[in-house]
């Protein structure tokens, strides 16, 4: 809202009240104009150098900013055969999950469940990103490594016996299951990445690499404390 105009008499707007150097009709003197003038060119003359140096700033920043060196085999490789590889280890933990929400193996089965969906969809968009396809589901995996094997016989895989195992087992012998079959699947998943960390080219992918070893590693880890710690070793 619009403040209401000042009574008359109350001095606002008289010459009683003019700025120094105004002149009491209310027009700008000679002396206000240049300091007016000279307030902007301040401000614009600011104005300019913060954009230099903003300029610079991006520049040096794209300067920087090169893109990564092409995939080698070794990184595709590694990428389509840990696809399978981590989608595995989710259908592992969803099979023991089924009924068994407040086992003993429940939290660690989440685990694996919130990190390899995550880093599947970062293999997918690496894959994606320089136009790669995942990999045939009828491959010989491992290749990218010289150790080619059938897909499903790639380190730590799972055969469908051993799954069905782990679906009609209860209680304390599917928690045990569980950690048996998962510290072998990534066992199977540190040997390919540590290879792909060594003999990768595109520095992402061999910093994938390392972590997902480093991680398993870890995990397994836990996982031989759990089974002690529960009486399942």
């Amino acid at each position: 809202m619009r403040s209401p105009a000042p009574p008359a008499g109350s001095g606002a707007g008289t010459g009683t009240e003019a700025a120094a150097g105004d002149d009491v009709d209310g027009s700008i003197s000679d002396a206000a104009v240049a300091r007016l003038l000279k307030l902007v060119l301040v401000a614009m003359g600011a104005a300019v150098v913060i954009g230099l140096f903003a300029a610079a700033a991006i520049w040096a920043l794209q300067a920087d900013d090169e893109p990564p060196p092409p995939m080698n085999a070794v990184d595709v490789g590694f990428l389509q055969d840990m696809i399978d590889h981590h989608e595995q280890a989710l259908l592992i933990s969803d099979l023991y999950l089924e009924g068994r929400d407040d086992g003993d193996a429940a939290p660690y089965a989440r685990e694996v469940i919130m990190f390899q969906e995550r880093d599947l969809g970062w293999m997918r968009d690496w894959l994606e990103e320089e136009g790669f396809a995942e990999g045939e589901a009828d491959r010989i995996a491992m290749q990218w490594m010289d150790e080619p094997t059938p897909l499903a016989e790639m380190r730590g895989m799972q055969s469908p016996e051993r799954l069905d195992e782990l679906a009609a087992a209860t209680g304390a012998q599917a928690d045990r299951l569980f950690f048996v079959l998962m510290t072998d699947h990534h066992l199977g998943g540190v040997h390919m990445a540590d290879h792909a960390a060594a003999n990768g080219q595109r520095p992402d992918i061999v910093d994938f690499a390392t972590a997902v070893a480093r991680n398993q590693r870890i995990e397994v880890v836990e996982y031989q404390r759990a089974m002690e710690r529960l009486g399942l070793a």
